[in-house]
């Protein structure tokens, strides 16, 4: 009888095991998530996260840090929040940045610092807000954009592009549309990309691409689409990616990282 019924106790434990790791699962794979990918980088420059719901706060930040020696690794909004990364000016680059509410404000923005000898390096759009940074150091020559609502025609677009000896250095979604921003250049060539509507899909799908020699460049959320960015000229000898809930959570990931010797490199959110 006591038999039976350590027996019945020992199934019901796995039963409620396997089921909370199945919640857990589902928790990672459909929960809001901030992503960031990590290479390894000799310089032991640690980053800078600053997070604001506020914009005009948050655009203090940037001001401040970027007159205080810092230049800007990556900016995102996401979950009600604005979020820069920042890290020590160690080679003198140029940068700014330029903000507008409007695409049709910023396309006539990006077209006089063109003309001015600035380019493109990144861009990020939202509440209703577009920042795009620019540099004079970025190696980068000619530039052009795409934008466009379906994703296949965006695929379709980057694939035209690559055709004429462009590569992809910036991807967001923003105002219903998928934008590209390409270059010629000193840049990461050789590029392939992955396109998955489920997390997890897309966790199989970077594997696949690190088996094949390719780095994670990028990772972009829209309108319920993961897009993923990959380059074989890289000289990332090491990388991976890090997911939390929240980025009180993520500071901590990146602190750990910065100081096992990774660089972040982007960071994305989505679900």
């Amino acid at each position: 009888m006591k038999l039976k019924t350590i027996t019945s106790y020992i199934l019901l434990f796995l039963i409620i095991s396997s089921t909370l790791t199945a919640q857990n699962y589902s928790d990672l794979s459909n929960r809001y998530k901030w992503i960031g990918i990590f290479v390894k980088d000799s310089t032991n420059n640690r980053q800078v996260i600053k997070t604001n719901d506020r914009f005009y706060n948050f655009r203090d930040s940037i001001k401040r840090l970027l007159n205080s020696g810092y230049i800007v690794d990556d900016l995102k909004y996401g979950n009600g929040k604005w979020i820069g990364i920042f890290s020590k000016n160690i080679s003198n680059i140029s940068q700014i940045y330029i903000e507008t509410t409007r695409w049709t404000d910023m396309d006539k923005k990006i077209s006089e610092q063109w003309n001015k000898g600035y380019r493109i390096i990144d861009i990020e759009y939202g509440l209703g807000k577009w920042i795009a940074l620019f540099s004079k150091d970025s190696g980068y020559t000619n530039q052009g954009y795409d934008r466009v609502a379906n994703i296949s025609d965006f695929r379709e677009v980057i694939i035209d592009r690559w055709n004429r000896g462009f590569s992809l250095i910036a991807v967001e979604y923003g105002e219903g549309k998928w934008l590209g921003i390409f270059s010629k250049g000193d840049i990461l060539a050789h590029q392939t990309m992955n396109i998955r509507g489920y997390w997890p899909d897309m966790c199989n799908a970077i594997e696949e691409q690190w088996k094949n020699g390719s780095k994670l460049i990028s990772l972009t959320y829209g309108l319920n689409r993961w897009f993923a960015l990959f380059t074989k000229s890289s000289n990332y000898k090491q990388q991976g990616y890090e997911a939390s809930h929240t980025i009180k959570d993520f500071m901590k990931i990146l602190s750990n990282r910065n100081q096992d010797g990774f660089r972040l490199i982007n960071l994305s959110q989505g679900w």
